[in-house]
């Protein structure tokens, strides 16, 4: 028979295991001896078997005549102040960035597949580039691809291209190439050789010298690739000067190119270019890389709020929750986090997390709509920085462009949402598009035709952060606060910016 104070042990362990703190439990006495209770929101097979190993950590092989430790489900959760909601908290914040090394014991029960069936081709062998929006889960995709490629024979290398962020400087090539032939597992025939590599790359090669050594690279890389495919994942690859990145590719695609070496690469499209035409170097879409896209924007935002809500479902039943919306107050909870997260799935799950803790620090039971406005309200700082980042060439221009279609908005047409011409060649038109990759405008509908026929423009809205606080924004008519697909008439009578 076991002792109150071994059932207590076994409770903190699963405590320990689960993430879960501060569980309600009870000591049962029964025939066979006192059986522990814990109470949780969602019996899982995960917490199962979390039980189990909690029983095993505690009494090892010992044997009991009757049960030992059960789950039982609270006719009632916690709710935004319980453990459940504590750790969701924890885990939408771990999700905010991701690494190789994300979610690396668990990451497929977190994992939420994408919409148009990405994952497959992510592991097939050929080479890809992810185009989507900051936090739209491009990183997330190559990470679903190194894991699920890592229960087969495969080798891989993963370069986090932000360590190269704002670099201009031809060393740049060296050392992207080096991290690559650094990272792979060479066999014991090649060591010296590609040691030798290595030693010749970090000595900040210009990009001449570079290209002297592919065909040994090549060598050595096939050592490894004609007995098991070889990955290389490039993360965030738009984040190095746009000039350079055709070179770099090339380079790349040089000692990979028929030798059983796949490429696949993150980016931001509008700050990305894979080819120079000119130089004819580079990867060209689509004879050499093939594009993904991750973005559900605003045009169907049925469509966004199931993704959004299926993603926050994984992260809610890994804390211990059945679904996302035990957490919400009201049914337009997730499609008002839909609409002022633009279905952006990073800003989506930051914005929710913070609005627990919002409605925690109010003593509600659950998130309201309110919550979330003030969470989102609150973001803009965030995405601003995030503009210093991703385009810092640009970013005073992009900035300055920002704040007069918010003025030309809110002071002038007391309007969130207007209309921009269609015109691929217009500095304008291209601009408004890095901002709508940037998460601080957003395309409510791709293409309208509201007046002379020939003419197409896109509708897009504010980002919410650029007028709630604003005094002016006090008379604002905000744009389709039913968060549904907006009517053409309503699209057609927005006003139309120029400059």
């Amino acid at each position: 028979m076991l002792q109150e104070k071994t059932l207590r042990e076994i409770k903190g362990r699963f405590e320990e295991l689960s993430e879960l703190r501060g569980l309600q439990s009870e000591i049962k006495k029964t025939v066979d001896g006192p059986v522990l209770v814990i109470y949780v929101s969602y019996i899982s097979d995960r917490f199962y078997s979390i039980l189990t190993n909690a029983i095993k950590d505690i009494i090892g092989d010992e044997q009991s005549s009757g049960a030992v430790a059960a789950l039982k489900r609270l006719p009632q959760s916690n709710l935004v102040d319980g453990p459940e909601a504590r750790l969701l908290v924890k885990t939408l914040s771990e999700s905010q960035n991701v690494s190789r090394h994300s979610f690396s014991e668990d990451f497929f029960e977190r994992y939420t597949k994408s919409v148009t069936g990405a994952e497959e081709q992510i592991v097939s062998k050929a080479n890809h580039i992810v185009f989507g929006r900051r936090g739209a889960g491009k990183s997330m995709l190559l990470l679903y691809g190194l894991n699920r490629l890592a229960r087969s024979s495969v080798a891989s290398a993963w370069v986090d291209m932000q360590l190269y962020n704002g670099r201009n400087d031809e060393g740049v090539y060296a050392d992207v190439v080096a991290e690559i032939v650094r990272m792979l597992p060479f066999p014991p025939e090649q060591s010296a050789e590609s040691a030798d590599i290595l030693r010749q790359l970090e000595t900040d090669l210009p990009v001449a010298q570079v290209r002297r050594l592919l065909p040994r690279i090549k060598r050595v890389v096939a050592s490894i690739s004609t007995k098991v495919p070889v990955y290389l994942y490039l993360d965030d690859f738009h984040v190095i000067d746009k000039k350079m990145q055709p070179i770099l590719l090339d380079l790349i695609y040089a000692f990979s190119r028929g030798n059983q070496v796949y490429i696949k690469i993150s980016a931001i499209e509008t700050l990305t270019k894979t080819y120079d035409s000119v130089g004819k170097i580079g990867l060209e879409v689509p004879q050499d890389v093939q594009v993904l896209r991750l973005d559900h924007n605003l045009t169907s935002p049925d469509k966004a709020a199931q993704h959004l809500e299926a993603i926050l479902d994984s992260h809610a039943r890994y804390a211990g929750l059945p679904n996302i919306r035990r957490l919400c107050s009201s049914a337009d909870v997730l499609p008002r986090l839909t609409w002022v997260s633009a279905g952006v799935p990073r800003d989506a799950m930051n914005l929710f997390s913070q609005a627990i803790l919002r409605a925690s620090s109010e003593g509600k039971k659950r998130v309201t709509v309110s919550n979330v406005n003030m969470a989102s309200s609150e973001t803009l700082t965030v995405k601003l920085r995030d503009l210093e980042v991703d385009a810092s060439d640009q970013a005073a221009e992009l900035k300055d462009l920002l704040y007069r279609i918010r003025d030309f908005c809110v002071a002038e047409k007391r309007k969130n949402a207007f209309l921009v011409e269609i015109s691929a060649g217009s500095e304008l038109y291209g601009n408004i598009i890095e901002l709508v990759q940037m998460r601080l405008l957003h395309v409510i509908s791709e293409g309208i035709t509201p007046g002379d026929a020939g003419r197409k423009f896109t509708a897009l809205i504010l980002d919410y952060g650029l007028y709630t606080g604003i005094r002016a924004a006090q008379s604002v008519e905000l744009f389709n606060q039913k968060t549904e697909k907006p009517s053409y008439k309503e699209l057609r009578s927005l006003p139309i910016y120029r400059e």
